[in-house]
């Protein structure tokens, strides 16, 4: 902040002296005031309360060069960003998230929060809990119970995937998928590199087109998300290996599938507009995609700032754990008759609709208490149903 012609001349002399031209110019700056102050016979009169300064930060002018320089004012406080975010982000992952020990961080499996507030109920507990009930607090696990969603038909029509993944969510995720697919793919040697991950955005593209086929809500692309299915999942398929061929192979489907998503026409192919789940969405890529989610979720949002920072990113993800458990429920899927089995999809889905709750009360807490929820359940289910056949 700029200092009165009077400080200057008082705490640097050195710097009066030697700048005549700043005197000269300080001098007729205070001749005018003089002039100001003066007229009137008095000086101007102080604000009134309630009054508005027209400058409130211009400095006083002493009356004399010998005067003490008048106590400087106040610095201004700089004004706050309302939306500054207090974690330093780069892009979707928080600065200090870079572990000294990664894969020791990666295969952690140690709860996160408070022991005594997660629980681990076995599926006949579960069974038996009312299905009305609430938690006394959000940590309180399990967390508010619903029912379990019935069964997808082949077709998928009997469940509500409106209030699993509203539309707008599922179609954001569906552009995160588009814009990783369309990096990875930029050419052969960006493909060679990326082919896990161009394979599981494959997979989840064709898990989201599967789902728009028969949602109740609409999007543009809807009447030809079978199409995009079914080239989704010869991204899948065709994405093994590397060289120009294998390239070639999963990067044309992908053109085709673009070319819909952005209101073009399909290409010539056959199409079946209904087909059991299982056929295009594998249970082995739907856990790869739970695990990196849940993962994700656990080391990034560990803060209250930071849910409160990322609500909108945990929610979408929180709901993507939720549809691919309830896709795994379809019938066409093995164990989708066994009661252990659907146990442990209903412990597993509750977590996931706690975890959507807890976000939308900024509860740290309750966030973490469904994380730690699924987390058992997986390791559970695991257990029973984990083996070289399994597709697990």
């Amino acid at each position: 902040m700029p200092t009165s012609t009077t400080a200057s001349h008082v705490i640097y002399p050195r710097l009066w002296k030697i700048t005549p031209r700043l005197t000269h110019l300080s001098t007729a700056c205070l001749i005018f005031a003089g002039c100001l102050v003066g007229c009137g016979g008095k000086s101007a009169p102080a604000p009134t309360a309630g009054s508005t300064d027209p400058n409130p930060a211009a400095p006083a002018v002493a009356a004399s060069p010998t005067t003490s320089p008048a106590a400087p004012a106040p610095a201004a406080t700089a004004s706050v960003d309302p939306n500054q975010k207090e974690t330093k982000w780069i892009g979707n992952i928080p600065y200090d998230v870079f572990y000294d020990q990664p894969l020791s961080m990666a295969t952690d499996t140690t709860s996160i929060g408070t022991p005594s507030s997660i629980g681990t109920p076995s599926p006949t507990a579960v069974a038996a809990t009312s299905s009305t009930s609430t938690p006394a607090t959000p940590a309180a696990m399990p967390a508010a119970e619903t029912p379990a969603a019935t069964p997808a038909s082949a077709a998928g029509g009997t469940v509500n995937w409106g209030e699993i993944l509203p539309m707008p969510l599922l179609v954001e995720e569906v552009k995160l998928l588009r814009t990783s697919l369309t990096g990875n793919l930029q050419t052969v040697a960006t493909f060679n590199k990326a082919q896990n991950p161009i394979a599981l955005d494959g997979a989840m593209l064709a898990a989201m087109a599967t789902v728009a086929s028969v949602h109740s809500e609409q999007v543009s692309w809807k009447p030809n998300a079978h199409f995009v299915r079914d080239l989704a999942f010869q991204i899948n398929e065709n994405s093994a290996g590397t060289g120009r061929e294998p390239y070639t192979r999963t990067k044309d489907p992908f053109d085709k599938a673009l070319v819909i998503l952005d209101g073009g026409k399909p290409p010539e192919m056959e199409s079946p507009e209904s087909v059991p789940f299982s056929e295009v969405v594998y249970v082995s890529d739907m856990m790869k995609r739970i695990e990196k989610t849940f993962n994700d979720l656990k080391a990034n949002i560990n803060t209250e700032s930071r849910l409160k920072e990322n609500s909108a990113n945990a929610e979408r993800e929180m709901r993507i754990l939720l549809t691919l458990s309830t896709l795994m429920g379809d019938a066409s899927y093995d164990y989708s008759d066994q009661e252990q089995y659907k146990g442990f999809l209903k412990r597993f889905t509750d977590g996931a609709r706690s975890g959507v709750e807890a976000i939308h009360t900024s509860s740290l807490e309750g966030f973490q208490a469904a994380l730690n929820q699924m987390q058992t359940t997986c390791a559970e289910c695991h257990q029973q149903y984990k083996g070289s056949d399994s597709g697990f």
